[in-house]
């Protein structure tokens, strides 16, 4: 049996705490986040679920991190992402289903269900709408979209600059995940002037980090 505290976030009647994987929902408080726990708690109240682990399997607040089915079949992920009330966030130690969950999100965003409507919750960002414009505490988790201006490799990592000019949104790609991104045919190296969609935190600098593949979705050349 489950009990729902959050858009993300069950309780078992074992004690467990578990927060659904590879998603994101708004935090208490923030506009859609009465949407999300209300859609999560038609989804699971009451039943029985499954868990799946595909990474790490611990949060930082010792939540289990598991994909959730419910007994009798029924993906609870992915039915919240086709629903439009959550949205892909995957981490380099946890992104079991990533491409699988992106595919559910995009249906729903390019529909306008649930929190992706016109002036909802989520949103796709432009370039110059991020960065450094955002504040000193960052911009947060964001999805971003543009054309790559300028592909730079430091020996260190690699940058794509989504802006001309110093100071516009950036996305840095360490060594270690530029190799990753290679070996899952994202070759930093191919995306200039690609329309690409990229995912993450971006902070007070106005650079996004990326530090594995499933942040990075090419969209197509403009």
């Amino acid at each position: 049996m489950v009990e729902v505290r959050s858009g993300d976030v069950v309780a078992l009647d074992s004690g467990l705490v578990v927060r659904l994987a590879g998603l994101q929902v708004p935090r208490e408080g923030e506009a859609g986040s009465d949407e999300a726990a209300a859609a999560l708690g038609r989804l699971v109240q009451g039943r029985q679920v499954q868990l799946y682990y595909g990474g790490a399997r611990r949060d930082a607040y010792s939540r289990a991190l598991a994909q959730v089915r419910l007994v009798g079949g029924g993906w609870v992920e992915a039915a919240m992402l086709r629903q439009g009330e959550a949205e892909v966030r995957t981490f380099a130690d946890n992104r079991a289903m990533a491409r699988a969950m992106l595919d559910d999100e995009a249906r729903a965003r390019l529909a306008h269900r649930g929190l992706w409507r016109v002036g909802g919750a989520f949103q796709v960002r432009l370039p110059q709408e991020v960065g450094r414009a955002m504040g000193r505490g960052g911009a947060g988790f964001q999805i971003v979209e543009g054309q790559v201006r300028r592909v730079t490799d430091t020996g260190r990592g690699v940058y794509l600059d989504f802006m001309d000019g110093a100071g516009g949104f950036a996305a840095e790609v360490p060594a270690a995940a530029a190799q990753d991104l290679r070996e899952a045919g994202l070759s930093p190296d191919t995306l200039a002037a690609r329309l690409v969609r990229v995912r993450g935190t971006v902070g007070w600098d106005g650079l996004m980090r990326i530090d594995h593949p499933e942040q990075v979705e090419v969209v197509g050349r403009r």
